[in-house]
């Protein structure tokens, strides 16, 4: 099995910038006992700009890391340091650390996107191995900042195929209020098919981190549609790892649903740039939103096309009421697409194979 562990800045950086030893030194255990056990495990690790402001505080001072490029300095402070700490902790147990540093940009094109899972997957087939990704904040461009290491855990999640996605946090999951309300419960199990119970949470961010509840949420909707389970738990549960991998009811499950080929979960997150777009009439929009046909996008089912793409290209697909219900890859370009506009019997525009319809998401 396939699985990504990441965790988060506050899981395992104290307030100071230390690295929490307890939590780092549990985490690695049990990701380590993984491996071991036959799986292929990925790590997301934040924490580089919490550890370079520890680093450097006598030098920099308190006030240091204000601006996005002073905070790119405390990265390249504190990114040696943390991996360290990962070397030290993993050689415990037989296995040797492999660092990849990853920006936006490089999961822009396909080609980049499918470079990145060949250098993981030669390393995952190395059983002594333990990759360790962040972003590479020190030379990423402020216009593709990832949101936080939950959207990247997720496209390595998606790249991968991987079965599982295990996020670790400091609070035990995902809850029905704010859990600092007396009365909040826990909520176990999510099913993303079950719209009405899809709960809402706090856009509140960790002290550290950049990200949230919501943005973890967001992932996990986002790659359950892709045939991947995601898994919200408090770093601080004993042998969190292994009860999730046994079936134990602990944190949040996000439930997978359908299993989706390699080029769908590539335009899954695939939130950059489109060439153009095509507005669907109002019969193949319900044909779409209602899911239970698996078909493809032909241009009598077409309203309008707008920009100037050639075959090959990402297109968004455009709801009658102008919202964005889909990506897909076209098979032929912009001028011949208007050519065949509203007329039957001519080639389709995008084919099922790469069609994503991501309405209701």
């Amino acid at each position: 099995m396939k699985v990504v562990v990441k965790v988060g800045t506050h899981a395992i950086i104290e307030s100071d910038g230390t690295v929490h030893k307890g939590a780092l030194t549990a985490l690695t255990k049990q990701v380590a006992e993984l491996q071991q056990a036959g799986h292929q495990v990925v790590l997301v690790s934040s924490g580089a700009v919490s550890t370079g402001r520890r680093v450097s505080h006598e030098l920099l001072g308190p006030d240091y890391g204000r601006t996005t490029v002073e905070k790119q300095v405390l990265s390249s402070l504190g990114q040696p340091e943390l991996i360290q700490e990962y070397r030290h902790l993993f050689k415990k147990h037989n296995l040797l650390t492999a660092q990849l540093l990853l920006t936006k940009h490089d999961f822009q094109t396909r080609s980049h996107y499918l470079n990145i899972i060949k250098i993981l997957k030669n390393i995952l087939e190395h059983k002594n191995i333990i990759p360790v990704v962040n972003e590479n904040d020190s030379v990423s461009i402020e216009e593709l900042i990832f949101t936080d290491n939950d959207e990247l855990a997720g496209l390595i999640a998606a790249q991968l195929g991987a079965e599982k996605l295990i996020i670790f946090t400091t609070v035990d999951g995902v809850f029905d209020k704010h859990p600092d309300e007396p009365d909040a419960q826990l909520i176990s199990i999510i099913n993303p098919d079950d719209e009405s119970n899809w709960p809402s949470v706090s856009k509140t961010t960790s002290t550290h981190g950049r990200g949230g509840m919501i943005s973890k949420l967001g992932v996990a909707r986002k790659i359950s549609g892709l045939g991947i389970s995601t898994h919200i738990i408090n770093i601080n549960v004993d042998d969190a790892i292994p009860k999730i991998m046994a079936g134990d009811k602990v944190g949040t499950s996000i439930l997978a649903q359908t299993k989706k080929s390699n080029i769908k979960r590539w335009m899954a997150f695939s939130d950059w740039q489109k060439n153009g777009s095509i507005e669907v009439n109002q019969c193949l929009f319900d044909i779409l939103k209602e899911g239970k046909r698996s078909i493809s996008l032909l241009p009598v089912g077409i309203e309008e096309c707008t920009g100037n793409f050639q075959k090959g290209d990402l297109i968004e697909v455009i709801s009658p009421g102008k919202q964005q219900i889909g990506i897909g890859i076209a098979r032929y370009d912009s001028n011949t697409l208007k050519e065949h506009i509203g007329k039957k019997g001519k080639p389709e525009i995008i084919h099922y194979d790469h069609l994503l319809i991501k309405i209701g998401t």
